[in-house]
């Protein structure tokens, strides 16, 4: 009964969804709000490939090529700037999209991340019966990191991959190629905050190599991309968004929607005054990443699901403690939140919530609306499903916190027997399948 409800419940979300981008497309055009984000790559394509490299952050060489995007496909041409703000290396396995009408490359580039995310989880559940492994698929595809990761035409699922890589390269005892997928976190370099420090508290030098190797090399042909003016000009307008922007659409995409403490002192400070908001906002900040770090010093390789363990919490803490992570970046939880689903270290009912509680807040907010229960609020839908993601996101710091610290005695008993024979004590157990 309560699997057909699921489903029920997935399939519903699931033309909703459908309806919602079909409903945005036609009222707003493609390019002002759906695939804003891939508007912004495919113009800094388009200069790279016309003007060179170094003038893919120049905001206004972009002001007409994203003008003109919104044009060819009957789009409002006043639709917002957005700013293109990765390392120039990661343009270049986009540079063939260009070679595609607008449209038919965001097409494209939807179909790939979409496939892309359930090819990458697929693995994680994979011992499982058809019927629920499809399920656990539907709820990662239809959760609200998903779908707003599609919406915008955002580059999450490159984040994912590097998670899913340096998750299955430490599996195996490879750990300078661990750190070598770490490394493309650099397209987000904020991701990289906790983790390098992290893996030196873990003493894991070989992995810490390999991000340093792949992270020099990256940053390395940048440079070459990009050149000097080009690495000024992007260190510039990254120190801008430190700043609120508030020609960039706030209401959606302002710091208030984010899923980390500086939302939670830009929210505060609307109600009380503004040093003692973000005196709070700081010290969770301090608080959250402080206790993460002071998990990595814990590590122990022999511990089942250690690394995914200590992946998730490391990464849920990065995510509530850095200045900018918006709710589409939560996919990159999705490698090690599916494989202790999978393992049964934590339990299907977390993964349901978290992939269906902020994905029906859009759809309940129209609902409210309709009925006149609520006004009409710019925003809200982002700004609800933010802070339940913030929620989750302490939720999984705290739950790794508790399994390095509180069940150390367990750990203790477990690092004298030989890991495959406490994986299979531990299946039998229950534990893992």
């Amino acid at each position: 009964m309560r699997a057909r409800l699921l489903n029920l419940l997935l399939f519903a979300l699931a033309i909703l969804e459908l309806l919602y981008l079909i409903g945005a497309v036609r009222f707003t055009g493609l390019f002002p709000l759906v695939g804003a984000d891939f508007r912004a790559l495919y113009a800094a394509v388009q200069i790279a490939r016309e003007e060179g490299f170094p003038f893919i952050y120049d905001l206004e060489r972009h002001v007409p090529v994203q003008q003109a995007l919104c044009q060819t496909a009957g789009s409002d041409p006043s639709c917002t700037l957005i700013p293109m703000v990765f390392p120039s290396v990661f343009l270049l396995p986009i540079l063939p999209l260009t070679l595609l009408s607008p449209p038919i490359a965001f097409a494209l580039w939807t179909l790939m991340n979409g496939l892309g995310i359930g090819l990458l989880l697929r693995p994680y559940w994979l011992h499982l019966p058809g019927p629920a492994r499809r399920q656990r698929l539907a709820l990662a595809l239809l959760s609200f990191p998903s779908f707003s990761n599609l919406f915008w035409g955002q580059s999450t699922l490159w984040l994912m991959l590097c998670i899913h890589g340096f998750l299955q390269e430490w599996k195996h005892h490879h750990p300078f190629r661990a750190g070598l997928w770490a490394s493309g976190l650099l397209l987000k370099p904020q991701l990289l905050g906790l983790l390098l420090p992290g893996l030196a508290l873990a003493r894991q030098w070989r992995i810490l190599g390999g991000l340093l190797s792949g992270t020099a090399v990256l940053a390395g042909l940048s440079l070459i991309l990009a050149g000097p003016h080009g690495i000024t000009s992007w260190i510039a307008l990254l120190s801008g968004f430190a700043r609120p922007l508030p020609g960039i659409a706030p209401e959606v995409v302002g710091a208030e929607t984010m899923m980390n403490w500086r939302s939670i002192g830009a929210l505060l400070g609307r109600g009380i005054p503004p040093p003692l908001a973000w005196t709070v906002a700081g010290a969770g900040m301090l608080f959250t990443a402080g206790a993460a770090l002071a998990m990595a010093r814990r590590l122990d390789l022999r511990e089942p699901m250690a690394r995914e363990r200590w992946t998730l919490g490391l990464t849920a803490a990065t995510l509530v403690s850095t200045w900018h992570a918006h709710s589409h970046t939560a996919l990159i939880l999705l490698p090690p939140l599916a494989s202790l689903e999978g393992h049964r270290m934590i339990t299907t009912w977390t993964l349901q919530i978290w992939a269906l509680l902020p994905a029906w807040v859009p759809f309940v907010n129209i609902l409210l609306g309709a009925l006149r229960v609520l006004p009409a609020i710019p925003g809200l839908d982002n700004l609800i499903a933010s802070k339940i993601l913030f929620g989750f996101n302490l939720y999984f710091t705290y739950w790794a916190i508790r399994s390095f610290f509180f069940d150390s005695s367990s750990s203790r008993s477990q690092a004298i027997v030989p890991q495959d024979q406490r994986e299979n004590t531990a299946s039998q157990k229950g534990i893992i399948p």
